[in-house]
């Protein structure tokens, strides 16, 4: 009988402080204001430098601009849909994409890992279109209540159309603002 109410205490005791590691309280009310769930958009600038063969027209650079729209469901898990447009050597592509991200935890700075991918529609010719995936690993500062700046850098791979596949180190420089609730 001891052994078992020894037993107990220790699992009582041991989840007690488990369930408190997610229980944090926030150094300042801009980062508390960013653990809450809600509407996100951010807005990113990016650009890219080819990898491997770079010969070929489009596979050397681009840069552009994206956006995505999105819920924070918890204080890691975010997930939206994202639409913009890159600028190739020759070519526009708008990319259509869905985007995840899982942010670990922190104060002011967060480091967080992200994965999209989609379409990239070519209006000129339609059967130009591409698909992509780009996983990357970023950090964000949370600047001042309901908006953030993020740096991040990836790996963006687009196949399809007369190229079959280019790959692509690519920065994205962010602005996240939460929509007010």
């Amino acid at each position: 009988m001891r052994t078992l109410l020894t037993l107990f205490l220790l699992t009582f005791s041991m989840s007690t402080m488990v369930a408190q590691l997610d229980q944090r309280i926030a150094r300042t009310p801009k980062v508390s204001y960013d653990w809450r769930p809600g509407f996100i958009s951010i807005t990113e600038l990016t650009g890219a430098i080819g990898l491997g063969l770079t010969t070929e027209g489009m596979s050397k650079a681009y840069y552009g601009i994206t956006t995505v729209a999105g819920y924070q469901f918890t204080r890691n898990i975010m997930t939206g849909i994202g639409a913009g447009v890159h600028f190739h050597d020759d070519q526009t592509f708008f990319p259509l994409y869905l985007d995840i991200r899982y942010r670990f935890n922190g104060q002011e700075l967060v480091p967080y890992i992200a994965g999209s991918g989609g379409i990239m529609l070519d209006f000129t010719d339609f059967g130009n279109t591409r698909v992509f995936i780009n996983p990357s690993a970023g950090l964000k500062y949370v600047v001042a209540n309901r908006v953030g700046v993020s740096l991040s850098i990836g790996l963006m791979v687009i196949a399809g159309g007369s190229n079959e596949r280019m790959s692509f180190a690519n920065f994205k420089l962010g602005l996240e603002i939460k929509v007010r609730e």
